[in-house]
């Protein structure tokens, strides 16, 4: 498909996906293969967006295989081994769902629903944490990986495809997802249904004031990952749209890291060198990925917000 053409493309859009303000405009070019893809930003809240979207049938041939950029299976021990050597979601997840308790009223019959579940992680972290839980991914291989890591398989659908009936939920989590979204403010408002009262969203998306967008701009591939990344969210943006929706902001975090055996890889190292080489990136990391948080421009929102009354 080429770039520009019916086909491939919707129509541009004339307000910011996540305050709603008319003041967009024009901000960076992004190639890909053939296509090149132009990426707007909001002078209201910074928030930055893909305009114009692929179409939805485009999007759909990409998440119904997976949501990681899959072009084949991928083994489940491969999965495993990944994390083990490198902690990365099961951290995440402990986190995200963690926080999440501290702000709920009840502790009784708790119920999570997963959106956009991946390999199971978040899951997995919301069951040893009391929660009975529901999970949703379009992606087949991911959830291959997700049956094995957690006994059941998630509903192979978008979440905006599921009637959940009457079901009610006490925690959504919503971890790297919010970004592929198409409308994300009516994706939220069809959250917002699903919640018992009080209920708390954790949400995780890149950010688009990170570091890494700063120094790289269009070849950044973390946050502005195309056609995948839709929406490319400021602090101020998250917040915004999650207001417009109906939640309260309870907290808010940026979360940075390397992963740790990055360069014991390149390095093609093994077995007690590997580890120590990664024990080194995982400890010399912390200090500057730390200020890199406390001034604004960390890789990642975390944010935890509860259904508004």
């Amino acid at each position: 498909m080429k770039s520009g053409t019916e086909d491939f493309f919707k129509l541009k859009m004339s307000v910011c996906p996540a305050c709603s303000s008319k003041k967009i405009n024009p901000w960076l070019i992004k190639p890909k293969e053939e296509i090149k893809f132009s990426l707007w930003r909001c002078s209201s809240c910074n928030t930055g967006f893909m305009n114009p979207q692929p179409t939805k049938e485009y999007l759909d041939s990409i998440y119904y295989k997976s949501g990681h950029g899959l072009t084949e299976p991928i083994p489940f021990e491969e999965v495993i081994k990944g994390e083990t050597e490198y902690p990365n979601a099961t951290v995440d997840a402990k986190r995200l769902v963690e926080r999440a308790k501290i702000f709920m009223v009840s502790m009784d019959g708790l119920k999570a629903l997963d959106i956009g579940s991946g390999y199971g992680f978040f899951t997995n972290a919301a069951i040893k944490a009391g929660f009975e839980v529901s999970a949703v991914n379009p992606g087949k291989w991911e959830n291959e990986i997700f049956e094995k890591l957690n006994g059941f398989s998630p509903a192979t659908h978008f979440f905006e495809e599921v009637d959940f009936g009457p079901e009610k939920f006490d925690l959504v989590i919503l971890s790297q997802v919010l970004e592929h979204v198409e409308d994300p403010m009516s994706f939220l408002v069809k959250i917002k249904i699903q919640f018992k009262e009080n209920g708390i969203i954790a949400v995780a998306v890149p950010n688009v004031d990170s570091i890494l967008v700063k120094l790289l701009k269009s070849k950044d591939n973390s946050c502005l990952w195309v056609p995948e990344h839709l929406t490319y969210f400021s602090k101020r943006g998250l917040i915004a749209i999650l207001n417009r929706a109906g939640f309260i902001i309870k907290d808010h975090m940026y979360i940075s890291r390397i992963p740790y055996n990055v360069l014991s890889k390149r390095m093609t190292l093994t077995n007690i060198p590997r580890r120590i080489v990664n024990a080194m990136v995982k400890n010399l990391q912390k200090l500057p990925l730390g200020i890199i948080n406390g001034l604004g421009f960390g890789f990642i929102h975390n944010i935890w917000a509860q259904v508004a009354e």
